[in-house]
C-alpha cells in the first residue's frame, strides 16, 4: 500500500508528535489563569512603574515568558505539562488586556 497517509512519519515537523491541548475544562481553566496573571501583570506593572525604565523591562520580561509557550507546548508529554504550556501562551493575551484597560 501508500507509505505515506495520515499518522505517517511524513508529517510537515518531521517529528512525527502532533501537539495536544489537554482537556478541554483544563485547557479553559489555564487560558482563564494565565490570562489574568498577563492582565494583572502588565496593569500592576505600568500602574506602579510608568515611565521608567524598569517598568519597560518589566513588561518585556512578561512577553518572554510567553514566548516560552510555544516552544514547552512542543515538548510537553504530559497532561501538566501541556497545562503549564497553555498559561504561559494565555499570559500574553492577558497581557494585551491590560495594555488596552490602561488605554482607555
Amino acid at each position: 500500500g501508500d507509505s505515506v497517509g495520515a499518522g505517517g512519519s511524513d508529517s510537515a515537523g518531521g517529528s512525527g508528535h502532533a501537539t495536544v491541548f489537554p482537556a478541554p475544562l483544563t485547557t479553559i481553566a489555564a487560558a482563564l489563569v494565565g490570562g489574568f496573571l498577563g492582565l494583572a501583570a502588565v496593569y500592576g506593572v505600568a500602574e506602579r512603574l510608568a515611565d521608567t525604565l524598569a517598568g519597560v523591562a518589566a513588561v518585556v520580561m512578561i512577553f518572554a515568558v510567553t514566548l516560552a509557550g510555544p516552544r514547552v507546548h512542543a515538548g510537553a508529554r504530559t497532561e501538566v505539562g501541556r497545562t503549564v504550556a497553555v498559561v504561559l501562551q494565555s499570559v500574553g493575551f492577558g497581557g494585551v488586556l491590560g495594555a488596552l484597560l490602561i488605554l482607555t
